[in-house]
């Protein structure tokens, strides 16, 4: 007869998740010096959601076994889910410390230190990831946020097109270097990137906002005000470019 653990991993795997979390509960009774049951139920909770009961099985897992990293980093994701970002770096810098070729930590880690403006460490973060794991594109991503923020606008360029070239698909990579090749004065160029972008995600409002206005500051009126019309009625109703884009398009929504 399969044990409970086993039963559990079975609902899960056929999405019949309240059963599976009833069977980690059932586990963790059947095996108390086991965090596996306590490890799949958080991870589990947090996929459907339910952070804080997703915390209390990953606190029950460390108290298990204190040295695992990947229960740290699973704890970390949550308190960073949270907003709980100093905690977050405190279980990813554990995990860290206990594998320190772990470049998912680093990655994590430098996400909190860039959400409480730790610029400093997040950069520190990023980059080492990148050695880590040199197709880690979004560590090159974000590191290029940070370039651009600070107005290193090359060095941004550099990271943009890398995590450009080291994942496929993720249109957030082509509306960020189509912002510093606007920047830099490369009208075209930020065009293409924000075209390529909306042929990913189609009705990115990021994309459709700053290429109609580049649509519009070449007198390309038809065109941007296609893009605006579009992101007007698929943006959320409370999303920041929708003023803009109506503004520009003399307050017609």
């Amino acid at each position: 007869m399969a044990s409970q653990l086993e039963q559990g991993l079975l609902y899960e795997a056929e999405a019949h998740y309240r059963e599976a979390i009833a069977a980690y509960e059932a586990a963790a009774l059947e095996e108390p010096g086991n965090p596996e049951p306590y490890v799949r139920k958080g991870t589990l909770l947090e996929e459907v959601g339910d952070f804080q009961n997703a915390l209390v099985s990953f606190h029950e897992a460390l108290r298990l076994n204190g040295q695992d990293a990947g229960v740290l980093s699973l704890r970390g994701d949550v308190l960073a889910t949270l907003g709980r970002f100093e905690e977050a770096i405190l279980d990813f810098s554990g995990a860290i410390s206990i594998d320190p070729e772990d470049a998912g930590a680093r990655y994590n880690r430098g996400l909190a230190f860039a959400a409480t403006g730790q610029t400093d460490g997040a950069m520190r973060d990023f980059t080492e990831a990148i050695r880590l794991n040199p197709t880690h594109g979004g560590a090159y991503n974000n590191r290029g946020l940070l370039f651009y923020k600070l107005g290193d606008n090359p060095s941004a360029l550099l990271d943009f097109s890398q995590a450009i070239r080291v994942r496929s698909g993720f249109a957030c990579s082509y509306t960020h270097r189509g912002r510093v090749r606007e920047r830099l004065g490369d009208a075209s160029g930020a065009i293409a990137d924000y075209t390529e972008a909306l042929r990913i995600s189609p009705t990115d409002a990021t994309a459709l906002y700053f290429r109609g206005s580049l649509y519009f500051a070449s007198n390309e009126t038809g065109l941007g005000r296609s893009d605006f019309t579009l992101l007007l009625k698929t943006a959320p109703q409370d999303h920041p470019l929708r003023a803009l884009a109506s503004q520009q398009m003399g307050g017609s929504v």
